[in-house]
């Protein structure tokens, strides 16, 4: 697992979504797999099944859009072997690139696109405002630990050295 699946997975699961990873689905009979969800989380409360894909590569919209396509399309009829519950919505996420598309709809309609650093920021905001001491991510979450502490304390805030404090330097 990759650290953006597994900063998905962590930010899902600290949200209160019940989360799988790297699920294989549909074995062939020759061995092997058809494919693989990169992370498939399931929220109660809104009966929401959400299948994300993660990717941090350098290609083109048009190689991503035919590989996204086909990683979803294949991994829909499987939803339901990996949470089977009811559910009201189904989404399809795709966690990828760093620059927008040219198209507003680059992959299909029922696909919505987060950029990374739309995503990075989305979890930094709200983990930025919670102080460590006093609401902690849990451990159980270390990237997502990491990210808080790294964005809580790099506020300017005194920082303290062998008892005496000083002003941080910008």
């Amino acid at each position: 697992m990759n650290f953006l699946e597994q900063l998905t997975a962590e930010w899902y699961a600290y949200r209160g979504w019940f989360v799988r990873t790297n699920i294989k689905f549909g074995r062939r009979k020759l061995g092997g797999w058809e494919g693989e969800m990169d992370v498939i989380a399931y929220n109660p409360k809104t009966e929401t099944l959400r299948h994300i894909e993660t990717s941090t590569d350098a290609h083109s919209w048009d190689i991503r859009k035919k590989c996204f396509l086909r990683k979803f399309t294949t991994a829909k009829p499987h939803y339901g072997d990996v949470f089977p519950v009811h559910r009201k919505h189904t989404e399809q996420v795709a966690v990828v690139g760093f620059h927008k598309p040219k198209a507003k709809t680059v992959f299909s309609d029922s696909i919505t696109i987060i950029l990374v650093p739309d995503f990075i920021r989305e979890i930094t905001v709200v983990l930025s405002n919670l102080d460590p001491m006093n609401n902690a991510v849990p451990e159980t979450y270390p990237l997502l630990r990491a990210v808080q502490y790294a964005s809580f304390y790099s506020k300017s805030r005194p920082i303290s050295m062998q008892g005496k404090t000083r002003k941080k330097s910008v």
